[in-house]
């Protein structure tokens, strides 16, 4: 049997292959791809700007059937063939000291789905953007509920884990607190429910002229308020929304230099800066260091998420996901044929479409 695949050849360079679907090893799984969803790495990938090993097959937001289990497999992961899961993006070794923590994404020996896996290792179908995936031994796997609509399910291991990660875990976030979310994409709106969720009293969201739709959706989804930075002095925004008491945590998922300087001057004394946006190797951000010290403010960088926030993440989406429109973050689906063309878009590539968040289905 043959499964086709979304393969980055080289960069700014996608094809579509056709690759043998592997057997399958006592300790191995094969998972039949139901949504893979398309995040800003895949367009970094696409583009040049973070390095992999290539020609890969892409896609590490995975959502699908286990379609075959080894036996030792099926013990580990509490699977059977016919059961709907997420998987995480990295391949633990299981021996060192952050794979032990369940903080994957640090471990030095991981392999990695759809990012750091060449297609000449076999069986070559490291990435959910196929037919057919290869689940290694060793893989981290979670059932979700086949009720759960795949627009909202593909979210699980994604923006809505990161969330958790960054609002909930590394944030800290108190109830009755205010909220500032710098960046209406795809992460700043999942954070925008996560906040919603953890009991956050004024949730304030930032964005800019183009992310109207966007910025609407926040409101649906919980916010309180929503600023446009060209459009006003967004620091004076909060201080007026708060009575000039500031927010207690600001997230920035932007990697904007004027958002991070603005987001030193809207939070509180021993309030707490969670930054989550990739900046690239040659932006400087200037900060007034000064303020941060007098002000006792805690800096908290966050990359990704470790494996308690996925856990989080699914169980929010078991109970409490219908409470919010959260398929509505999905706005663009392709087909597996379009990758290239989908990939583009979610970079910015194509003119007229600005997906808040885009997938593909095999």
């Amino acid at each position: 049997m043959k499964a086709r695949a979304a393969v980055l050849e080289e960069v700014g360079k996608i094809a579509i292959r056709e690759f043998e679907v592997p057997r399958i090893g006592p300790d191995e799984a094969l998972l039949q791809v139901e949504m893979a969803g398309i995040c800003g790495t895949d367009a970094k990938l696409y583009h040049g700007k973070l390095a992999a090993p290539l020609p890969l097959v892409l896609g590490h937001e995975i959502l699908g059937t286990i379609a075959e289990v080894g036996e030792s497999a099926a013990r580990r992961y509490g699977v059977r063939p016919g059961d709907r899961v997420v998987v995480e993006g990295s391949v633990p070794c299981w021996s060192c000291l952050y794979c032990l923590s369940g903080q994957f994404r640090f471990c030095h020996s991981k392999r990695s789905y759809g990012t750091g896996t060449p297609i000449t290792v076999p069986p070559s179908l490291w990435g959910a953007m196929a037919d057919y995936m290869y689940l290694a031994p060793g893989s981290v796997v979670h059932r979700i509920p086949s009720h759960i609509p795949d627009r909202v399910a593909v979210l699980a291991k994604g923006v809505l884990a990161n969330g958790v990660q960054w609002i909930r875990i590394k944030g800290e976030v108190a109830l009755g607190a205010t909220v500032v979310i710098q960046g209406a994409g795809a992460q700043g709106l999942a954070a925008v429910v996560i906040a919603r969720d953890s009991g956050a009293g004024t949730i304030i969201v930032t964005g800019l002229r183009h992310d109207r739709e966007r910025l609407a959706l926040a409101l649906d989804l919980g916010a309180d308020h929503v600023l446009v930075a060209e459009d006003e002095d967004v620091v004076e925004r909060v201080r007026e929304i708060t009575g000039g008491a500031m927010a207690d945590l600001v997230l920035d998922v932007t990697g904007s230099p004027a958002a991070i300087a603005a987001s030193v001057r809207m939070v509180r004394k021993l309030g707490t800066i969670v930054l989550g946006g990739l900046t690239g190797k040659e932006t400087r951000t200037s900060l007034l260091l000064d303020h941060l010290v007098w002000n006792e403010v805690r800096v908290q960088g966050v990359f990704s998420k470790g494996s308690e926030a996925v856990l989080g993440a699914i169980r929010f989406i078991e109970h409490k996901a219908e409470k919010y429109p959260l398929a509505r973050i999905i706005s663009h689906v392709y087909p597996l044929e379009q990758a290239e063309e989908a990939i583009r878009a979610v970079g910015g590539d194509v003119s007229g479409i600005y997906p808040i968040k885009a997938a593909l289905v095999p």
